[in-house]
């Protein structure tokens, strides 16, 4: 990533934004400083509250455990699937179209804030775009397949120091697995940004875009180097 940022153009300071598994690769780009990049933003953290803070919990944070719970218990086993049998799953997502779009479908209803109806939230050509990017390129055996090799790596353990580089982190009220930010302020070395948007789920950018991009703008202008420094 350092190597294609500087191939951009971008030599000596640039940022650095993920969700999902995006924010698992920008949280690991942080804490391998990677030259060149100045901060990071995030719209979810794979961070899972200690002991103490669940005993310590407000009735918000209660009711993001709860949500959290809900999600592993009732909308997971997709992950678990593909954690654990990704090859048996890849057949059949790359030999039906029908499958494909029903597997991911599947996820847009569960994970986003739409009461189930995600095109009421993300225009259905949006939607269709994204199933024909894992059709198209038949990437979606290779997408089941890395759950199975990000459990292996993670089973190594994560990292448990703070973020070292300045960061900021919205959270949106639909995504399932959310932190407070009293939790995340224990998990940054620097969380310049707490944003919390009124509307949206895991699908952020597609789903409130506008918020979105707000937040990002927000954390890094404040990242920005003081005239004059």
């Amino acid at each position: 990533m350092g190597a294609l940022m500087q191939r951009l153009g971008y030599v000596d300071r640039w940022m650095a934004q993920g969700g999902d598994w995006g924010a698992a690769v920008t949280t690991a780009l942080a804490h391998m400083r990677v030259p060149g990049l100045a901060g990071i933003h995030l719209n979810m953290m794979m961070i899972q509250p200690t002991p103490e803070e669940r005993a310590n919990a407000t009735p918000a944070e209660q009711q993001m455990l709860d949500d959290a719970a809900r999600y592993d218990r009732e909308y997971a086993g997709y992950m678990k699937l593909q954690c654990t049998r990704p090859q048996s799953l890849a057949f059949a997502l790359a030999d039906s179209p029908v499958g494909l779009a029903s597997w991911l479908y599947a996820l847009f209803q569960d994970v986003s804030d739409s009461k189930r109806h995600p095109e009421s939230v993300i225009p259905l050509d949006h939607l269709i775009d994204d199933i024909m990017l894992y059709w198209l390129p038949n990437t979606g055996p290779s997408s089941a397949r890395f759950y199975w090799e990000a459990a292996q790596e993670m089973a190594k353990g994560m990292p448990s120091a703070p973020v070292p580089l300045p960061a900021g982190v919205s959270m949106f009220p639909g995504e399932q697995v959310r932190l407070s930010r009293r939790w995340a302020e224990a998990r940054f070395a620097d969380l310049r940004y707490f944003g919390e948007a009124l509307s949206g789920g895991h699908f952020a950018a597609m789903e409130n875009p506008a918020a979105f991009v707000e937040h990002v703008r927000t954390t890094f202008r404040a990242l920005r180097p003081e005239e004059g420094a």
